[in-house]
């Protein structure tokens, strides 16, 4: 917005171009609040950034760089899951693994024991993996930790 108002010279003919107060604009413009305009607001904003010389499109280029953070947060909460998912993996077969050494006849007190302790770090990586599987539901959405889908 301030790039749109130093271009068309105030906050004034920013106003005049989508027909809203002074106030209403330069709360546009702030970071303390959330309003924005609408797309139709947007583009006609845009547009006469352009008419007036400016080049290029500020708040379109502003929804692309949301977009992307966006983007990259999803593929992040993507990434995490699919490491998760393969520690899990990983743990699950070695639980099985030392358990399946208990089912031959003279297995070892210390062959149970590491049995346990596998099964526990098994059951560690499924809890971590649960939680994030919930955020995906829990925190669906834009601007939400977690899973941005």
């Amino acid at each position: 917005m301030r790039r749109i108002e130093g271009q068309l010279g105030s906050f004034e003919a920013v106003a005049a171009v989508v027909g809203r107060s002074v106030g209403c604009v330069s709360d546009w413009a702030s970071d303390a609040r959330t309003a924005c305009p609408s797309w139709a607001q947007a583009i006609a904003l845009d547009a006469a950034y352009r008419a007036a010389g400016g080049e290029g499109a500020p708040l379109y280029e502003a929804y692309g760089k949301q977009l992307d953070m966006s983007l990259k947060e999803m593929t992040a909460c993507h990434a995490a899951l699919a490491e998760q998912l393969a520690e899990a993996t990983k743990e699950v077969g070695e639980a099985l693994g030392a358990a399946m050494r208990l089912t031959v006849p003279g297995f070892s007190l210390n062959q149970a024991r590491i049995a346990d302790i596998e099964l526990d770090e098994a059951e560690t990586r499924f809890k971590g993996l649960r939680r994030l599987i919930k955020s995906f539901v829990l925190g669906a959405g834009p601007g939400k930790s977690g899973g941005a889908q």
